[in-house]
Parts: C-alpha cells; sequence; structure tokens
C-alpha cells in the first residue's frame, strides 16, 4: 500500500507558474514577479497569487530552490510581535461591558489576550480613536456587538486585521464569529412543537442585532418545515417591538388587548434573549396567566438569572467567554495569515430544558 501511495506522489506532475496563473486569473508574468518578490504588483494580486500558490503546493515542492525572504516569511511566519489589541464596544444599554452576556464575553478576551501575553485597551465606538491609541503598536482590533457602518469604516481603515463579535457589514471584509443562533432557535422551536404548541408567538426585536435575526429566521425555518409533516399550519407572528426601556410596558400592552378581545391566546412566547423571556413572563404574571399552566415562555443566552427566576427559564446555552477567547485566537492567527479570505465561524449552542415549558393546553 505504502509503495502504491509513494508512486502516485512520485507521478504527480511538478506545479508550474501557468497552473498558479490559470487559477488566480492572472498572467504567468505576474505570477514571476510575485513568486521572485519582485515590484509591480498590488497588493491584493500578490495576496491572491502567494494563496493560489500555497493551495497547490508549490512551495512544498520548490523548497530546495531559493525563494526570496517574503516567500520564506509566508510558509514559516515569525511570531506576533508584541504590543497591543483594541477592543471596541457599543455603548448601548443593552451592550456594554456592565450587561450580563457582553460582560462575559469580554471576560473571554480578556483571558487569551493575557495568555497570548499581549495588552489590550477597551474602549467605546463614542470615542476618538486617534486619541486613544498609537498606531504603530497596534496589533488588531476586536469590535464586539452592533457598532454603526460609520465606526466600523473608521476601524477598517487602521489597516489592521479586524475580528468581528456577533455583526456583519456589507462595507467591511473581516473575519466575524458568531453563536448558531439559526440552529439553536431551530432546535427551541422544534422542541415547542414536539409539545404540541401550534400557535407560537416570536417575541423579539429584529432591527437589534444579527443574532436576533437569526433567531427570527430559526424560528421561522422550523415552523416552515413543520408544516410539511402536519394538517394544521402554524400560526407564524411575531412581537416586534423595539429593544429598549418601553419593552416591558408594550408587552404588558399587549397581553392586556390580547386578553381582553378572547381570541386563542399563544400557548407559546419563543423570545429572542432571556431578558425579553423575563419580561414577558411577568407582563403575563400581571394579566394572571401563569407560566407553564397557561402559556409556555423560552428564551436563548442561558443568562445567570435564567436558572432561578419562577419558572426556570427553557433556554439555549451560549458559551459567552468562549466567543470572546475564539476571537482573539482568531485574530492572532489572521496576523500571521493575512492572505487568506475572511471566514464566518460559528459556534453551536445547546437546549436547556427547564420547567418554563410543558406540554400544550389541549
Amino acid at each position: 500500500m505504502n509503495t502504491e501511495v509513494n508512486e502516485l506522489m512520485g507521478s504527480r506532475k511538478k506545479i508550474s507558474m501557468q497552473q498558479i496563473a490559470d487559477m488566480a486569473g492572472v498572467s504567468k508574468f505576474v505570477v514571476s514577479k510575485t513568486l521572485s518578490g519582485k515590484p509591480g504588483v498590488s497588493e491584493s494580486t500578490r495576496q491572491k497569487v502567494l494563496l493560489t500558490a500555497k493551495q497547490l503546493g508549490y512551495y512544498k515542492e520548490q523548497s530546495q530552490l531559493h525563494k526570496s525572504s517574503e516567500h520564506v516569511e509566508n510558509e514559516t511566519p515569525s511570531p506576533v510581535k508584541t504590543g497591543f489589541i483594541l477592543v471596541v464596544m457599543a455603548e448601548d444599554r443593552n451592550q456594554n461591558k456592565q450587561s450580563t452576556y457582553w460582560g462575559r464575553v469580554l471576560e473571554g478576551i480578556t483571558k487569551e489576550i493575557q495568555r497570548n501575553q499581549q495588552k489590550m485597551i477597551i474602549i467605546t465606538e463614542l470615542f476618538e480613536l486617534s486619541e486613544i491609541v498609537k498606531m504603530e503598536s497596534l496589533l488588531g482590533i476586536i469590535s464586539v456587538g452592533y457598532l454603526s457602518t460609520e465606526v466600523m469604516v473608521d476601524l477598517h481603515q487602521c489597516n489592521v486585521p479586524m475580528i468581528i463579535i456577533d455583526h456583519e457589514d456589507p462595507l467591511i471584509a473581516a473575519d466575524s464569529i458568531f453563536t448558531d443562533n439559526f440552529s439553536g432557535m431551530f432546535k427551541m422551536t422544534n422542541h415547542c412543537l414536539a409539545l404540541g404548541h401550534q400557535h407560537t408567538l416570536f417575541v423579539g426585536d429584529l432591527h437589534f442585532s444579527r443574532s436576533f435575526y437569526d433567531r427570527w429566521l430559526g424560528y421561522s425555518f422550523a415552523l416552515e418545515k413543520d408544516s410539511l409533516y402536519s394538517t394544521a399550519t402554524p400560526v407564524k407572528r411575531g412581537l416586534f417591538f423595539s429593544y429598549d426601556d418601553s419593552l416591558f410596558n408594550k408587552l404588558k400592552e399587549w397581553v392586556t388587548e390580547a386578553k381582553e378581545k378572547k381570541e386563542a391566546f399563544p400557548t407559546a412566547f419563543i423570545c429572542a434573549n432571556d431578558d425579553i423571556a423575563h419580561k414577558m413572563i411577568e407582563a403575563l404574571a400581571e394579566q394572571g396567566i401563569h407560566v407553564p399552566q397557561d402559556c409556555s415562555v423560552t428564551g436563548f443566552d442561558n443568562l445567570e438569572f435564567s436558572s432561578y427566576i419562577q419558572p426556570p427559564l427553557t433556554t439555549v446555552q451560549v458559551l459567552k467567554e468562549l466567543i470572546g477567547s475564539r476571537a482573539v485566537s482568531k485574530l492572532m492567527w489572521r496576523i500571521e495569515h493575512p492572505e487568506f479570505p475572511p471566514e464566518k465561524i460559528l459556534i453551536s449552542g445547546e437546549l436547556i430544558i427547564r420547567t418554563s415549558t410543558t406540554k400544550a393546553k389541549t
């Protein structure tokens, strides 16, 4: 078997510059100039050629030949230099380092930066970047949560690697890290459907974050799939109130009006996060509607309070510290591998079933 493998490997043709040129979509002349380290090739084209050559195995086959210092660095990158990482957070009440969710993400970022023996500076989007940092020692940037396009563009112009947590911007080409919100909410919705809840209601602000929107998509997809196997058509509705200080009062008003109409009341409220779910439970209680006896309520994120509120909340576990840690490890990798295209990383969450959900009333 080993002999056959060796013969097969030996029979393969050497990688030529023309093959690299064909795959990269450039001329052989451009490939030659790039691989020899000569000027006259744009940075974007150079990176594309180097990445194509690496993917084809060119460097391994040419290891016995003389290469420019640039090629040697590309194959065996030197350790990341010492500097600092800039962490930029939103100023929003629900997305800052004091919040239960984002505080844990920040802990993960901090621990991993310390493990890598680097320094960090934390600012909010309201600070003037040029007044805070010394650009020459900036290694990279981690943005946390939703930031405006204007802020994202300013950060991107620092021309250092950037990792985006829980947000995407069409103008910014950078690595991003998310909880697998779609799959997590798909599992949660399927759990409620399995309990017989055909009249469900999603509760969340679709414009608040990309995560909330992905959770809505997971909820909707689960209902669509269920309708293929059930004669009952799920009622696909949502309460899309703004996620701000007015939310609780809006929920109370909605519950009051819905109860007075004496129409079919939802048997399950599937909420975009634990905080919204908690407010939903309290709004229901004020109208004498008990969870889970009268209806079920679910959350997302598994925040600390979700296990001891009454009733304890069925939710999705989000590994918040791991998200922060993974952002740093990805940034350190990106600093050494700038030639690869941006990647989107999804971190799975697990369903945690507690007593806020039960079988639908028949």
